[in-house]
């Protein structure tokens, strides 16, 4: 569902040039941000004023390959923003921010409907609806870190490796190091509230075993 546009105006820097991107989503299974949706935020915004590089539209934005093909016949306009505007699932975000540098989300994401593993990770995204992203270098703690923490590392971590899973990296260092490239560690500082869980799905795992459990009875 769209943010509301104060919390939008509020995530954008004030006289930082914009690229604003949609993605039209899978036929018959999403549609976060089409053209329609995709004009009319950008209307509404430039009313705030708000301006723009360019905007264009992309079939799948949750396909790191798709971003990256599609993108090139943007390159320029893009190169010349100070960050990006997408109007996607959360998905969407991380794998634009991969490609692209800061993003900055439009939609608050509760459910993806469809294919939502295309971004090549079994859940990128935990669908809280309180997203964090742009000020996580499009990094996901709630998914990169598996104890969730959502403002900086605990001690456990050895050698960049996390205590709960050795063979996985350290979540909190992946976002530092994300932000140190981004030149933006500075937002380290800002203090996330705890999430709503009451809106948060469990884990894919989790789900299934209880659907298991409930066929056997």
């Amino acid at each position: 569902e769209p943010k509301k546009s104060e919390e939008i105006i509020r995530e954008l820097e004030k006289g930082k040039s914009v690229f604003l991107i949609g993605c039209s989503g899978w036929k018959n299974f999403c549609n976060p941000g089409g053209e329609v949706q995709l004009q009319g935020i950008k209307k509404e915004m430039e009313l705030r004023g708000v301006g723009f590089t360019g905007n264009f539209l992309v079939d799948a934005l949750c396909n790191k390959g798709l971003d990256e093909l599609s993108l090139l016949r943007k390159f320029r306009q893009v190169s010349r923003s100070h960050l990006v505007l997408a109007m996607t699932c959360e998905v969407g975000v991380q794998a634009l921010a991969a490609t692209v540098g800061r993003v900055v989300p439009a939609l608050r994401t509760l459910a993806v409907e469809g294919f939502e593993g295309l971004l090549g990770e079994k859940e990128p995204c935990r669908l809280c609806g309180e997203c964090l992203l742009d000020l996580s270098g499009g990094l996901c703690p709630l998914y990169f870190c598996p104890k969730g923490l959502l403002n900086g590392p605990c001690q456990g971590a050895d050698q960049g490796r996390c205590e709960v899973d050795a063979k996985k990296a350290c979540g909190w260092e992946l976002i530092y190091k994300r932000l140190q490239k981004e030149g933006r560690l500075e937002v380290l500082k800002h203090y996330a509230e705890p999430k709503d869980h009451s809106e948060i799905l469990p884990l894919i795992r989790l789900r299934s075993g209880v659907a298991l459990e409930m066929m056997k009875e």
